[in-house]
């Protein structure tokens, strides 16, 4: 352990707080606990709400999560690595995040589940652990694990697939108890009536009620576009009206069609990161950060600025997906850039320029967590002034 003992004095060493696991040497956070498990050590927060387990291990560090992920076809993996997992499982009211750090050279696995509105701060706390005066993380391009990718389901899904315009004419004629027979007749109006919407003559049904009130009368409005900054084709849209414990969910799809349903505020993440449709394998994750000008940003049709690796892999792609959202109530979004065979990006905007680096996926989706949980934060706030 010596060779990691620094002689500078700063900041003071908690030495009453050090913990070891094989290899792995990290000083214990302000707010948690550690008791020893076998064959690590559990850290557990103050409140006991959220735990993270550091163990050694011998043999396949994800085989636990691939038999979790054939017992649920609504789990969403969102990062599956050689060195880390990370895994959105559904819930009626809630989403657990589960994650799994690997780290291999030491044969520890970091792994923390609990629920969205908590995983942001604890994966903070596990990004403090493994980055510090006692271990710095490894800038090493990380493998790809397919076959865990493969095991998952397709996620969290909407009960209800439509075209484009369905719930645009519900809200047209929410207050109109005959409804035009052209409209009634049109695509929209047909499987509005087919999925039980409205009834003979067009009028809203109580199930179409339930769908429209809170579009009608939201405490909050979420939207978020993809869009590929070098096309001039429209945005796809997901966006959730939020009505107490009530949130209409509308997620536009490539092919034309929308998806709908009616959610719990606690179940929105699982909808959005199904809908952000990230690649859990192919993530570049570090590299030097390329800046280019934003007209080069905006078309990317001449040859390739850079002679960094990583940025002639994403030139080459036709399509880029620049993810977009906020909410002027909660005062937060969800922000991010996405590229096939190269993954997730940020992005720095300057002077006419746009730099651009490679990112971890599961940061990206940190991001997009935090966003959602600071719009659903509203629901209480909301149901206490009712």
């Amino acid at each position: 352990m010596t060779r990691h003992v620094p002689w500078d004095p700063w900041p003071d060493v908690r030495w009453d707080a050090l913990a070891i696991v094989d290899g792995l040497v990290f000083e214990v956070p302000e707010g948690w606990r550690a008791r020893p498990v076998e064959p690590g050590i559990r850290l557990e927060r103050d409140d006991h709400a959220v735990s993270i387990d550091v163990r050694s291990f011998s043999g396949d560090p994800t085989a636990e999560v691939v038999r979790r992920l054939r017992d649920r076809p609504d789990a969403l993996v969102l990062e599956s690595t050689d060195d880390r997992v990370l895994v959105a499982l559904p819930e009626p009211d809630d989403v657990v995040i589960r994650e799994l750090r690997i780290l291999r050279d030491v044969r520890v696995r970091v792994a923390v589940e609990c629920s969205a509105r908590d995983w942001p701060g604890a994966a903070a706390v596990v990004d403090g652990l493994l980055d510090s005066r006692w271990r710095r993380p490894l800038d090493e391009p990380s493998t790809g694990n397919r076959a865990l990718a493969a095991a998952a389901g397709p996620g969290a899904t909407l009960p209800w697939r439509t075209p484009v315009g369905v719930l645009d004419q519900l809200m047209r004629f929410r207050e109109r108890g005959m409804v035009p027979a052209a409209a009634r007749r049109s695509g929209t109006g047909v499987v509005a009536r087919e999925l039980g919407f409205v009834g003979r003559f067009g009028g809203l049904t109580d199930k179409g009620h339930e769908l429209v009130g809170p579009v009608v009368d939201h405490d909050a409005l979420l939207v978020v576009e993809s869009s590929d900054p070098a096309s001039d084709a429209p945005p796809l849209r997901w966006a959730c009206w939020m009505q107490g414990q009530k949130c209409v969910v509308r997620a536009g799809h490539e092919d034309g069609s929308e998806s709908l349903g009616v959610v719990r505020p606690g179940s929105l993440v699982a909808h959005l990161l199904r809908w952000l449709d990230v690649d859990p394998v192919e993530s570049v994750g570090f590299g030097e950060p390329v800046t280019i000008t934003t007209a080069q940003y905006e078309d990317r049709s001449g040859p390739c600025p850079s002679d960094v690796v990583w940025f002639r892999r994403a030139w080459a792609e036709p399509r880029w997906r620049s993810v977009n959202g906020w909410s002027h109530q909660a005062g937060k979004g969800v922000h991010g850039l996405f590229v096939p065979g190269v993954g997730a990006l940020t992005r720095e905007s300057g002077d006419g320029t746009i730099t651009l680096r490679p990112e971890r996926t599961a940061v990206v989706v940190r991001g997009a967590v935090e966003g959602v949980n600071a719009f659903v934060g509203l629901t209480d706030g909301a149901r206490q002034q009712r």
